[in-house]
């Protein structure tokens, strides 16, 4: 089978080729693949039968708004990227390409002509000995004032790990487009990995792992060592340490740890974001209930309905879930949320098309972003 031929994208932050098409926001994929006998065309998740031509397989999208859009190649059940496109990202152990419509919401996942922060990654030591690698985002003023800076701890979901809301989240784009429009202050961006069973991204620190070690998400033991890492941030860089400038949030497997970390340390931060979270910590609930109470769960989860009525009695300027109507995880969501109303605990509650996906993910954190540390 041949390499794939160059995609056409007729309407990007590249070139405009063809004006007629650019002007719907259409784009069309070629792929040559003279052999193959299927060849499905991957797009945000969706995905799109392509038409067999003389060698090439060809599909134009309808009108596309802006946004980013990762892509690949399904052939004959085999996926496939650009082997000469420069820009790809990874998702776990899954490569797309990607593409960015601009001129609308896709422009903020840009790196556009503005002051751009510093990303940087940073070891640090557990108290039971362990080294771990997080990501660190810089405004871009850090180095040029002695100023303290409010801090945003920003957790990754399942699979990933301390590069995912860099590399799919585009979060420094998103908070230098935002700083740089005056619509979100700036502020340290600290993005952790919560993986239990690896120091580090494997793209960057390999390590054999085994599916089982995964179970230990559920162990309470990164929300337990959770002040380790805002000791770390506090004593190594400008921080102003205190409840009202930190904030925690994260997606799926993220916002159950933001969940249950600000519940356990009820005293800690102002604002908590939950992007299409779970909460169960025994996976499955029962009898609609979401949080039994047992001694045989680990510490963090003991208690989580007291700890909630401490937590929001202690004061939260901005408690915020989003999540998508097609989520697998909305109807846990409503139990969650059933909680909060019952027992009239403040809260903001914003619901979008779509499921368990990075392009959510990628508007709630520009959404909640403008909404920290006014």
């Amino acid at each position: 089978m041949k390499h794939p031929i160059t995609l056409l994208i007729f309407f990007c932050a590249l070139t405009l080729q063809a004006q007629t098409v650019a002007h719907n926001h259409q784009v069309t994929f070629r792929y040559d693949a003279p052999d193959a006998t299927e060849v499905v065309l991957e797009l945000n998740g969706m995905r799109i039968p392509m038409l067999p031509g003389n060698a090439t397989w060809n599909v134009t999208t309808d009108s596309l708004p802006s946004d980013l859009y990762a892509y690949r190649y399904i052939v004959d059940g085999k996926p496939v990227t650009e082997a000469q496109s420069l820009r790809k990202m990874r998702d776990i152990d899954n490569w797309f390409d990607y593409f960015i419509i601009p001129d609308g919401i896709g422009s903020y996942f840009e790196a556009n002509n503005v002051p751009h922060g510093k990303t940087e990654q940073t070891w640090y030591t557990t108290a039971d000995g362990n080294n771990r690698r997080m990501s660190v985002y810089l405004p871009p003023s850090y180095s040029n004032n002695n100023q303290p800076f409010p801090v945003l701890y920003l957790l990754h979901g399942s699979g990933g790990d301390e590069l995912a809301w860099l590399e799919l989240g585009r979060a420094a784009q998103i908070l230098d487009n935002l700083i740089a429009e005056g619509k979100a202050e700036e502020m340290i961006v600290v993005m952790p990995s919560g993986n239990m069973w690896q120091e580090a991204s494997p793209a960057y620190y390999p390590k054999p792992v085994k599916l089982s070690h995964r179970d230990v998400r559920l162990s309470g033991t990164f929300e337990m060592q959770f002040p380790e890492i805002i000791h770390y941030i506090d004593t190594h860089y400008n921080t102003v340490p205190d409840k009202h400038h930190r904030a925690v949030a994260g997606l799926s497997m993220g916002g159950y740890h933001a969940m249950h970390i600000s519940h356990h340390y009820p005293h800690t931060f102002d604002y908590v974001g939950l992007f299409s979270p779970a909460y169960c910590p025994t996976k499955i609930y029962h009898d609609n209930i979401l949080f039994p109470v047992s001694d045989s769960l680990p510490e963090v989860y003991r208690q989580v309905e007291n700890e909630l009525q401490t937590q929001f009695q202690a004061g939260l300027k901005l408690y915020w879930i989003a999540i998508g109507t097609d989520d697998f995880l909305y109807e846990e969501n409503r139990l969650f949320r059933q909680i909060l109303d019952r027992n009239h605990y403040p809260y903001e509650y914003s619901e979008s098309a779509g499921g368990h996906t990075w392009q959510n993910w990628r508007h709630y954190l520009l959404t909640f972003a403008q909404r920290l540390f006014r």
